[in-house]
């Protein structure tokens, strides 16, 4: 299991608000597509439930902008390594931007109550809750101790309890959190939180950003794709392969994409081909079971300009064959472009960048 676990158990962080004012990037961000928006708090009044949406979606893709990652790669390196040991981390590469509008659930916007590693969060992952506005009361985040939130996570699983029968549970046990813009909360993914309804007449607005330690478990969450090494802002440099012979490939081959349907990873594959106005000439894929990837080797022998991969994690499982395939593609001069990762490698620099990625951390501790 994890560490480190004392510094990330309801503690607050107070931060240079001057130096790192994600409230007002945030605001001016939503600005670019709601312009009617003065002020967070008052969100609900100028901007349709749908509208809100897309502006929250707006911001979280401007988090791979690299005014924001500078801003928070700064933050993260000011105030993260004393709270786990001085390991290493990576960060989250977009953050999850959250408004609770007054009476949110007549919205069906409430957030129900659950912990992290329901929804993907592996135990190595720590989260900085940063509200961007006033939150107190009805309209904050609600949370439980880290004990309690342990014992009734049993109870749920044990006696297979309702939607209705957890909420009520954790509603009387969590706690809200009452902070102010300069201030983030810190907890871990097994601290049960969510929201009740908000009877404020405020619009709450807060961003959810993790990390992932070094070693440590990431569950669903992939190291390169859902986190990025701080330092890293390669999804914001901008390319144009115009001219160039591109193909795609993808596989089942791996514990990671075994599962994954091919309309999935080739819709991975064409965001980021739109991105980088990458015309691919061909679709390729790998015979299921040659875990080896045979028909990559082929496909790089065959020296296009390069190949658009899902993920790195559709590389072998097993190492040798894993970079025996990075350097067979370094030595016939054909990039790989891995797609979820926003990753591509060229030279030999780059080749060092994915095995540390690939190897940063652990899916489960306990497989």
């Amino acid at each position: 299991m994890s560490n480190n676990y004392e510094s990330w158990d309801n503690k607050t962080l107070n931060y240079d608000l001057e130096k790192y004012n994600f409230r007002d990037w945030a605001l001016r961000t939503i600005q670019e597509v709601a312009p009617t928006v003065t002020e967070l708090e008052t969100m609900h009044k100028s901007l349709s439930t749908s509208d809100l949406l897309q502006a929250q979606k707006h911001v979280q893709n401007a988090c791979s902008r690299k005014e924001f990652m500078e801003m928070f790669d700064d933050f993260a390196n000011k105030y993260v390594p004393p709270m786990i040991g001085n390991k290493k981390f990576m960060v989250q590469r977009q953050g999850t931007l959250r408004c609770v509008v007054p009476n949110q659930t007549a919205e069906g916007r409430r957030l129900t109550f659950h912990q992290g590693i329901w929804v993907g969060n592996g135990r190595g992952l720590r989260t900085i809750w940063t509200p961007l506005t006033e939150c107190y009361g009805s309209n904050t985040m609600q949370i439980m101790d880290l004990e309690s939130s342990r014992k009734l996570t049993a109870k749920v699983l044990k006696e297979e309890l309702s939607l209705e029968e957890f909420e009520e549970l954790s509603i009387e046990q969590c706690f809200p959190v009452t902070l102010s813009p300069g201030q983030s909360h810190l907890f871990c993914q097994e601290h049960i939180h969510g929201n009740v309804n908000n009877d404020t007449d405020i619009t709450r607005v807060s961003i959810d950003m993790r990390i992932l330690i070094e070693g440590e478990e990431y569950h669903r969450k992939l190291p390169g794709g859902y986190f990025r090494l701080p330092g890293d802002h390669s999804a914001a440099e901008e390319m144009d392969y115009t001219g160039k012979q591109v193909i795609t490939y993808a596989n089942w081959n791996t514990e990671f994409s075994k599962g994954i349907p091919l309309p999935m990873q080739r819709a991975v594959i064409d965001q980021y081909c739109a991105k980088h106005k990458i015309s691919y000439v061909d679709y390729k894929g790998e015979n299921e079971y040659c875990n080896w990837l045979p028909s990559l080797k082929t496909y790089i022998r065959e020296k296009p300009d390069a190949i658009v991969l899902t993920s790195i994690f559709i590389l072998p499982d097993k190492k040798e064959w894993r970079d025996e395939i990075l350097n067979y593609a370094l030595d016939n001069g054909v990039e790989l472009h891995f797609a979820n990762e926003y990753l591509t490698l060229c030279q030999r620099s780059d080749l060092e960048k994915i095995q540390s990625i690939r190897e940063f951390a652990v899916q489960s501790k306990n497989a």
